[in-house]
């Protein structure tokens, strides 16, 4: 951990300084630097800021190589935050962007991508995508290195086989498993770090003294870094104390348990301290300098007025985006919709009005007598509750969600569904119904976003491509993504001009 955050201390201070401003490439280094430290230490709210850092400055270089580790990155972080499916989205789109990239590294960065997406995939169980990742990982490894680095080449495959073993491992394989170790050890090229990638190969099989090796090893490596008390030395002693008892040695487990609760009171007191540290500094502060609190307040007391002058900005500006022709029939009626499926008023007239603009949109006639027939109550509130968790739990971005998904949500057959889609949707069909809520999500990330490009937008609602995405978008709001961006954009200026 000390070595992180002296790392990341020298980084900062580099970037800071202003000395590396005339070569973007240093500047991308040190930015993604900064962005693997904050991964190590797990800060949260640091990283997603130096993610964004980076892929702003790497699109801004044209750097595609770069724009695509910032997306792994945000892949993992997603992931980690239980939004597994949009994780691995971003993981393997990155990927892609990596391969078709001329970075020098590439074989040896993606590489590193594999092994990270192997090491999700078997902790998520998808054995089977584990062990395709393996195979990805071991082609990179043989790749030669773009630096002259000693056994560089050696290392990889090593790491290679210490996960595969795992793998096997943990899917019961354990004579491929035995196989994969032994070719592990065939490969002399050590590294402390690295050789922990085996420790789950070794727990499984029952290999206690030479996983106890490894882990005194690193236990060693991290101490002599200051890294004493620390969640990765707490992680280590975890390791040892598990061993111990699988060895049947419980005196040494209750020894190595001992050590654990002493730098778990050691992190709290630490953390606590510095709370009560803050907190002094603060009020020494304020005792110290009242005039300069003055300002503070005043400096607070605008930047709340200037809030509100920003809802009021917001608001007049959604009044008219109202008043547009084109989106009042859908936008508004869908909003309206919704708002009401999602606070259950399944009988209120908005949800009747919402429904007959989004049946009439696109055409002057008037509704059929048929159309405005009193739909089953009972169909009604099954297709609101649908709606209202797939648009709640935005369901419509996971790859290949479609008409079975929809009906498992509310348990009807495919007739029934298709009724209900035809009574109480303006989609003629499950697919066209999930590409509206799609290019519905886009609209708002248009708006959220300018920053973004339209591909990028594409991606995030789950349409894959540009093309596709702009033909619906077309479709259903009657311009495209580009044009109602710009529209947007001078309709806020000229709220801004009155």
């Amino acid at each position: 951990m000390r070595r992180y955050l002296r790392a990341l201390s020298i980084y900062q201070k580099i970037d800071e300084s202003g000395v590396v401003k005339d070569s973007t490439h240093v500047q991308l280094l040190l930015l993604k630097w900064q962005m693997d430290c904050y991964d190590a230490l797990l800060i949260d709210d640091d990283l997603a800021q130096s993610i964004l850092r980076l892929r702003k400055k790497a699109k801004d270089c044209g750097d595609k190589a770069f724009e695509a580790m910032s997306y792994f990155m945000s892949g993992k972080w997603h992931h980690l935050h239980d939004k597994k499916d949009i994780g691995y989205r971003y993981c393997l789109d990155a990927v892609e962007k990596l391969k078709s990239s001329d970075y020098a590294s590439k074989h040896q960065v993606l590489r590193n991508c594999y092994a990270e997406l192997m090491k999700m995939y078997m902790r998520d169980g998808r054995y089977d995508d584990a062990m395709r990742m393996s195979k990805l990982q071991e082609e990179e490894a043989r790749q030669p290195w773009s630096m002259n680095i000693l056994n560089a080449n050696d290392r990889g495959l090593r790491r290679v086989y210490a996960l595969r073993a795992c793998l096997l491992a943990k899917t019961g394989r354990m004579a491929e498993a035995d196989k994969a170790y032994a070719t592990w050890q065939k490969i002399l090229a050590p590294n402390v770090i690295d050789d922990m990638e085996i420790y789950d190969y070794l727990l499984l099989s029952h290999h206690s003294e030479e996983a106890l090796g490894i882990i005194t090893g690193y236990r060693d490596f991290i101490y002599g870094y200051g890294d004493s008390i620390s969640m990765r030395m707490l992680s280590v002693l975890n390791k040892e104390t598990l061993l111990f008892i699988d060895m049947g040695n419980l005196e040494k487990a209750s020894e190595y348990g001992v050590q654990m609760g002493r730098i778990v009171d050691s992190l709290f007191i630490r953390k606590t301290g510095a709370q009560m540290q803050t907190t002094y500094s603060l009020f020494e502060e304020q005792e110290s300098s009242h005039q300069k609190s003055m300002w503070l307040y005043v400096a607070m007391a605008v930047a709340i007025a200037f809030l509100l002058l920003l809802m009021l900005f917001l608001y007049y500006s959604r009044v008219i985006r109202q008043r547009n022709k084109v989106l009042l029939k859908v936008l508004n009626g869908l909003n309206a919709y919704r708002y009401a499926a999602l606070h259950d008023e399944l009988l209120s007239p908005e949800i009747v009005t919402a429904l007959e603009q989004v049946k009439t949109y696109g055409s002057d006639a008037d509704v059929s007598p048929e159309e405005t027939e009193e739909p089953d109550d009972e169909d009604k509130r099954l297709f609101f509750e649908m709606d209202k968790q797939v648009t709640r739990d935005h369901l419509f971005l996971k790859p290949g969600f479609g008409r079975d998904d929809l009906m498992r949500l509310i348990g009807v057959d495919k007739n029934r569904f298709g009724k209900m889609m035809s009574k109480y949707s303006d989609a003629s069909n499950a697919s066209v119904y999930v590409s509206v809520k799609r290019v519905e999500y886009g609209a708002k990330l248009l708006l959220e976003h300018p920053e973004y490009t339209i591909l990028t937008i594409a991606n995030e609602c789950g349409m894959g491509n540009t093309v596709t995405f702009n033909r619906t978008f077309k479709a259903v709001f009657g311009i495209t993504p580009s044009e109602y961006r710009e529209k947007m954009a001078q309709k806020a200026k000229q709220e801004v001009k009155a």
